[in-house]
């Protein structure tokens, strides 16, 4: 089955307080991003980074995607998903109440079976928790996976 990581919005302009996330991001993509068939990591544009790359992860293999919704699927997206012909996604990144929901309810919308890295998952309101436990009804469990660093959860 192939598999696809999307990490979103880890970037300079959206962090707050959970500047954490970086170097637990990195050291996955480091460590893993080879074993995915497709690696994504977005950048919200908004209206004060318009002109600015706020993006704080790299990788030789990743598609630096850019979005303006909290959905990081959009149309690049789904076309590179649906070229690599991606069944699993494995998400993780910032805003874990909102991206991190809006794409795992897209995606499970266009049929893909989604799996959460839990400890790759920071939160901007500090509601990271509370979006996990919804995650966790949603997904089953055995959907959220314990894997990708230290705990997050401050």
């Amino acid at each position: 089955m192939k598999q696809a990581l999307i990490i979103t919005d880890v970037q300079e302009d959206f962090l707050g307080n959970s500047d954490y996330i970086v170097p637990l991001c990195q050291k996955y993509l480091n460590t893993f991003a080879e074993a995915y068939d497709l690696v994504i990591l977005t950048h919200w544009k908004h209206q004060e980074n318009k002109n600015t790359n706020t993006l704080m992860l790299s990788h030789p293999h990743a598609k630096i995607i850019e979005k303006t919704t909290y959905s990081a699927i959009n149309e690049e997206v789904r076309g590179l998903l649906e070229n690599h012909e991606i069944h699993r996604v494995h998400l993780a990144g910032m805003d874990a109440e909102a991206t991190i929901m809006a794409t795992m309810f897209h995606l499970l919308d266009l049929g893909y079976e989604v799996q959460i890295l839990e400890r790759l998952l920071a939160s901007y309101f500090t509601r990271g928790w509370e979006a996990t436990t919804i995650m966790r009804h949603i997904l089953g469990d055995e959907n959220v996976l314990s894997i990708g660093g230290d705990r997050v959860w401050l």
